[in-house]
């Protein structure tokens, strides 16, 4: 049936994706949000709260959280020279 055939095609393109590039699709996204949100800590004078928005995080408190587990620092230590 239609709704099996796409989410077996789904758990395909995940699979070949994670192997094509070593992270799962979210991981992926999310590594590339945070990429960019720390160039932009480091390189603009926007707000944390707007760069979190930019970037795709749903509030700056998400944001601050995944950045904190990913880099083992808060964002706010980066725009402060870290």
């Amino acid at each position: 049936s239609f709704p099996t055939r796409r989410s077996s095609d789904l758990y395909h393109f995940a699979r070949m994706f994670k192997h094509a590039t070593g992270l799962a699709p979210h991981q992926f996204v999310m590594r590339a949000r945070l990429q960019r949100a720390e160039r932009l800590l480091r390189h603009s004078q926007q707000p944390i709260t707007e760069i979190a928005l930019a970037c795709g995080f749903s509030s700056a408190s998400h944001f601050s959280n995944r950045f904190k587990a990913a880099y083992g620092f808060a964002p706010l230590q980066v725009r402060l020279g870290r």
